[in-house]
């Protein structure tokens, strides 16, 4: 019989080089609800799913990795607007990529944080 001890994903964390930009980026423009803050990180909460910890560091590093020589995201938002959400990033000056249409999975894009940390955002198809 197998054990089962994880229950679910409670945070995913991200690499930060200013903790106030970030917090104030993902808070005053994302929306997120600011938990616990200290001199070397914070959380943040969305009104779904797991805690995002914002990590102050001073290394060169951001939380993409590479599929075949491309970058890719390790987070995804889900969202109920995404031509809202994508214009409003467009507004702020994000890095932002175009939305792209997978018919009954949804619609799609990526954008980067100010520190180089890369999304997906997701807005399933509505069902009939």
């Amino acid at each position: 019989m197998l054990l089962q001890f994880i229950e679910g994903i409670e945070y995913t964390e991200i690499p930060v080089s200013d903790l106030e930009t970030a917090v104030d980026w993902y808070c005053n423009k994302l929306g997120a609800k600011l938990g616990l803050k200290n001199d070397e990180r914070a959380f943040v909460d969305f009104s779904m799913g797991p805690s995002l910890f914002l990590v102050k560091t001073e290394d060169k590093t951001t939380n993409i990795f590479l599929v075949n020589g491309e970058h890719h995201y390790s987070i995804g938002f889900r969202v109920n607007n995404i031509e809202g959400f994508h214009n409003f990033l467009v507004e702020l000056g994000a890095k932002v990529n175009e939305i792209i249409d997978e018919g009954n999975i949804g619609k799609f894009f990526t954008f980067y944080d100010p520190f180089g940390n890369m999304f997906d955002v997701h807005q399933p198809a509505k069902s009939m």
